[in-house]
């Protein structure tokens, strides 16, 4: 089994935070202690402490010290709540540490519920909180080439692709020659037209081919370099062809 390794997380990732809970009047208390957002996935560890700082009475007690998380991770919302009995009293504050906690976003409410016997009573609860990343997963960088041509590229590639297809298709020859046979054809019932009987073609060599297919595109004879440019994108294209 193998660990992918950790890399280094920025000092600035780190969190903290502090609040304050007063119970006067009210029993119960609420605060957002943090709203955390880190620029990546990092798994960290959470410290949390909590001490009464006030309070009027000896007899009055904290009854419940509830903290609420809620956990950003993907797509996924995770609720994680805590909750201390009795915690924290006078001169014996509450320390939580929940190490290797995976987050990108984290949001934390903490709550006090008090437990009053005097008739003025007050409470006042100090809570402090440190979000440390401790490591984070490196991500690999995407070398796909997505995005516009450069410009003039997209010429290139139509040019190309349109001196392809020419060197392919019919010379004007071939076309009216197919044209007249199929004029011949469709007068049936008629009485042929005799024709001149024409030389039997000379089979050409290839280099004479792309001559004169070029005269016949350009309406002159290539020069050296064009004729080898031109010798050189033909097996380039027969290569590609054979390979696919």
């Amino acid at each position: 089994m193998t660990s992918q390794a950790s890399t280094p997380v920025n000092p600035t990732w780190t969190w903290g935070s502090s609040a304050i809970i007063t119970l006067v009047n009210e029993p119960a208390q609420s605060v957002q202690l943090a709203q955390i957002s880190l620029p990546e996935p990092a798994v960290c560890s959470i410290y949390l402490q909590a001490r009464i700082i006030s309070n009027a009475d000896p007899a009055d007690t904290v009854q419940a010290f509830t903290v609420n998380l809620i956990q950003g991770v993907g797509r996924v919302a995770v609720p994680r709540t805590l909750t201390f009995q009795a915690q924290p009293a006078v001169n014996a504050p509450l320390e939580l540490t929940i190490p290797w906690v995976p987050l990108h976003a984290l949001q934390v409410n903490v709550e006090a519920v008090g437990l009053f016997f005097s008739g003025a009573p007050e409470i006042r609860i100090e809570i402090y909180m440190v979000l440390s990343p401790l490591t984070r997963i490196p991500q690999k960088e995407q070398k796909l080439a997505f995005g516009m041509a450069m410009p003039g590229e997209a010429d290139d590639l139509d040019d190309g692709l349109r001196e392809e297809l020419e060197t392919e298709g019919p010379t004007a020859t071939q076309i009216m020659m197919q044209g007249h046979e199929h004029n011949q054809d469709a007068s049936d019932g008629l009485e042929p037209v005799e024709e001149p009987e024409e030389e039997e073609p000379v089979e050409l060599t290839p280099i004479q081919r792309v001559v004169a297919a070029f005269v016949e595109r350009h309406g002159r004879k290539p020069t050296r370099i064009e004729l080898a440019t031109t010798v050189q994108r033909i097996k380039a294209r027969a290569a590609r062809r054979r390979g696919r």
